[in-house]
């Protein structure tokens, strides 16, 4: 994560490292990037960059945790839905909402793709390390609701079932799709046998 001299900088020189290290890391191979490019995009000079991060993994690390602080905000926002919808329902709403925060920007899906194909394999680690329990934390606090409302099992193991759900998802990357088959056809399926053990 960022050192606290990164925090101390006024808001358009942080915006500007963040966003040359996100055209960056979306257009190049992560081997390619170099800190050399970062600050150039960003125009401060090379020595500035390492009283800010450690290095390029700590710059990419931070870069996920504000993308995930984004996507949270927005799938905060549809609290307003949880009267109206039913819990399988609002699943759903909540992984569309999801795609569509990612499909809205094409440099976003890039620099997922990258991650997915092209991340060293202990910093995508510690990415999802540090990002996946935003996910998780936030249904924790869905299901919760559910639960009082009845729909869902009073003893249901809601940290357990927040997680499991969470990781049918982030692992829907390794799934084999048939030709037929698409995403959200599959997230519907994992929701319906994953819902029905918890009622």
């Amino acid at each position: 994560m960022p050192k606290d001299t990164f925090f101390n900088l006024p808001e358009k020189k942080r915006s500007r490292i963040v966003d040359s290290a996100f055209l960056e890391f979306s257009k190049v191979h992560y081997k390619q990037v170099t800190i050399d490019s970062i600050v150039n995009g960003a125009g401060i000079p090379k020595g500035s960059f390492y009283q800010y991060f450690t290095n390029k993994d700590d710059l990419y690390k931070y870069l996920f945790s504000q993308i995930g602080n984004e996507k949270k905000h927005v799938l905060e926002e549809m609290k307003k839905y949880k009267e109206q919808l039913n819990f399988r329902e609002y699943l759903i709403k909540m992984l569309e909402e999801s795609k569509k925060f990612e499909s809205e920007d094409t440099k976003l899906m890039e620099l997922k793709n990258k991650f997915i194909n092209e991340c060293p394999q202990e910093v995508r680690k510690d990415v999802l390390k540090n990002e996946i329990p935003k996910s998780y934390r936030l249904l924790e606090e869905v299901i919760s609701g559910y639960v009082k409302k009845g729909e869902l099992r009073k003893d249901l193991n809601i940290k357990t079932a927040a997680y499991m759900i969470t990781s049918c998802v982030v692992s829907l990357e390794d799934y084999e799709f048939d030709k037929e088959e698409n995403i959200s056809e599959v997230i519907i399926r994992i929701i319906d046998i994953l819902i029905n053990g918890l009622k």
